[in-house]
């Protein structure tokens, strides 16, 4: 999954060449999804996994560095414009990153003692499309053009609330039963309207706001990096659940619901 990189062969030619994977290795290159895909790729492997009983890998590539642009043509006399302050306060919060996780079925996932496994339960997604230009990346002749509206905080404040509780009374589940929370960190401001509409608190957060410091926003990477720091600095009892939530382009909200063995 990634939302960056325009060559082909895809990354996951010259990946699968790189690592010597088998040729007969079944490979599906999703991009453009932005930061949210990490939580929908989830959800596409784990129905792999159910289906054909085989492990699955997903992989999360962002080289968001690439879009950066070292001179704007909008710059007269050296003297930056608003978008061009836009450009770098857009372009700062994002950095490159790559994160795997392996999904595997049921019995062989959880036959190993010792460490703490997540189960995929659900996966579900929220749309707003009446704002959709708040978020994008776009292609013009001098280069990518980042879109990122500082009104985003507000939108996932109206919609995160109804799309948690609605996926865990789904599945018999309160938040006071979410032992682990993985929320993809786009921003200081958006970590904070979350937590304040889910009444999370700070050990809650912690996790995100670690890696957000430490890496910055690795795009859909993010979120698979939160969940191995959490599942290394946390104890997540067996039975309770984890919640992961990504926001990207369209506006879109998805949240993955996993249980701890």
């Amino acid at each position: 999954m990634s939302c960056t990189g325009y060559v082909t062969p895809g990354l996951d030619i010259l990946l699968s060449h790189e690592l010597g994977m088998p040729a007969n290795m079944r490979r599906v290159i999703i991009g453009h999804m932005g930061c949210h895909a990490a939580v929908p790729g989830l959800g596409t492997v784990s129905e792999y996994v159910a289906v054909h009983g085989k492990p699955a890998l997903l992989l999360c590539v962002e080289l968001s560095s690439l879009h950066a642009q070292p001179k704007s043509p909008t710059l007269h006399a050296g003297n930056p414009t608003i978008e061009d302050f836009e450009q770098i306060v857009a372009h700062s919060l994002f950095a490159d990153g790559a994160a795997a996780v392996v999904v595997a079925p049921f019995e062989r996932a959880f036959s190993a003692g010792g460490t703490t496994n997540l189960e995929v339960l659900d996966v579900t997604a929220l749309t707003d499309g009446s704002v959709s230009d708040y978020m994008g990346l776009l292609v013009t002749d001098h280069g990518f053009r980042m879109r990122l509206s500082p009104q985003v905080p507000e939108v996932l404040e109206r919609h995160v609330t109804d799309l948690v509780t609605t996926l865990l009374s789904t599945h018999g589940h309160t938040i006071d039963d979410v032992d682990g929370w993985a929320i993809h960190p786009g921003g200081a401001r958006i970590l904070r309207a979350v937590a304040d509409q889910l009444q999370l608190s700070e050990e809650a957060t912690a996790p995100s706001y670690d890696i957000l410091r430490e890496y910055g926003n690795c795009s859909s990477a993010t979120v698979l990096i939160i969940l191995q720091r959490l599942l290394r600095t946390r104890e997540i009892r067996p039975g309770k659940v984890v919640v992961a939530l990504g926001f990207g382009p369209g506006l879109t909200l998805f949240a993955a619901l996993l249980k701890a063995h």
